[in-house]
């Protein structure tokens, strides 16, 4: 009985070791089909959109070379536009990408789709929708009805919808190149209880002769509604002359700038000079690089101008001879005035040889009585 007890042991033993081999295998095979998902070489962390913009922000965990994202905008299953812009992000990193729709919308259909796809080498790494209503079910409380941008900086205008209903909103305005924010600020808890401008000033410098976009996100505290606006502009050199200090006159000119762009002004200031019938005279003198706000005051001589009058022109130019300001004015060279010459004392003739001999004749008589 022993003996069979042990052989009927090692046979369930046996057993056991088969079938925990062959689930074992079954395990393997089946990890092998369907493997443990990966972390996404790229994450999306949000993604918004509206009639006017989309913006999506991305997570790198691995380096993404030669990538792009496909922005599609739909209606039901009609693909209205899409928008398609290269992407590159080096590994552990993070970047907000944004695209301008720039299409009419249906005003009777009341949702639509914006989706994100974002691609590595032509392969899906990851993929986002979102849905939003033109023109919105429940409207904020206020309205943006002025958006202007320059090279020195943006401002809006809010009004509230009704006067008896003031609210409170968080504005950002974003500047906005090759679909990169590179600069961006928020103006919390704004409180619209009448007419409200917004402005503010760009802190960092810009390209001469560039496009850029200008996008306002406004997000409205009651209702809680994220609504965008957008605008752009293209960058230029901004100068002014201060009409209040230029002074020209018989010596010289001189004349004071004031930087009213981002764009770094690097000129010269020309004066000339025109008399009727004469070769107009020509100074010129450089400016200091200016931007916003910053300012040089900029003189020049001359010597021996012609009596007359003179139309005075001031030229604010770039280095290539764009004229960005100009200034006016009369010069007049006074006729030179002759020195007022004494009159010659009349002396009667002969007192001098009078004076001598009478010298003479008391020097003898003083010899004489000594």
């Amino acid at each position: 009985m022993n003996k069979t007890y042990l052989l009927s042991t090692t046979a369930t033993i046996k057993s056991g070791s088969y079938t925990i081999l062959l689930l074992s295998i079954i395990l393997t095979i089946l990890s092998s089909s369907h493997p443990v998902s990966a972390q996404p070489q790229v994450e999306i962390i949000s993604l918004f959109s509206d009639e006017n913009s989309m913006d999506i922000t991305l997570q790198s965990h691995n380096s993404i070379e030669n990538g792009h994202i496909e922005f599609t905008l739909s209606h039901q299953d009609d693909i209205i536009i899409t928008r398609t812009i290269d992407l590159d992000m080096p590994e552990d990193s993070k970047l907000t990408k944004v695209i301008i729709w720039d299409t009419q919308l249906h005003s009777n259909a009341n949702s639509y789709t914006a989706k994100a796809t974002v691609y590595s080498n032509d392969e899906l790494i990851n993929e986002s929708s979102c849905k939003f209503s033109y023109g919105f079910i429940t409207l904020p409380r206020f309205k943006i009805v002025d958006l202007s941008a320059t090279s020195s900086g943006a401002s809006v205008l809010l009004i509230p919808r009704k006067l008896s209903d003031p609210t409170v909103a968080d504005i950002t305005f974003e500047l906005i190149y090759q679909n990169e924010i590179i600069y961006s600020k928020t103006k919390e808890d704004i409180s619209i209880i009448q007419s409200t401008p917004l402005s503010i000033n760009w802190p960092i410098l810009l390209k001469d002769q560039t496009d850029y976009i200008v996008r306002v996100v406004a997000f409205s505290h009651a209702p809680q509604i994220t609504s965008s606006y957008v605008t752009g502009f293209t960058s230029c050199q901004d100068i002014e002359i201060d009409d209040t200090d230029v002074d020209v006159d018989d010596f010289g000119g001189s004349v004071t700038l004031f930087g009213r762009s981002q764009v770094p002004f690097d000129g010269i200031v020309e004066i000339e000079l025109r008399q009727d019938g004469a070769e107009p005279l020509i100074y010129s003198d450089r400016s200091d690089i200016l931007t916003l706000n910053r300012d040089d005051t900029v003189g020049m001589v001359w010597n021996d101008l012609d009596p007359g009058v003179y139309n005075v022109f001031i030229l604010v130019k770039t280095l290539k001879g764009d004229i960005l300001d100009r200034y006016e004015t009369v010069l007049l060279i006074p006729e030179p005035i002759n020195p007022i010459s004494k009159p010659t004392e009349k002396t009667t003739p002969g007192f001098n040889i009078i004076l001598t001999l009478v010298m003479i004749t008391v020097s003898f008589a003083l010899i004489r009585k000594n």
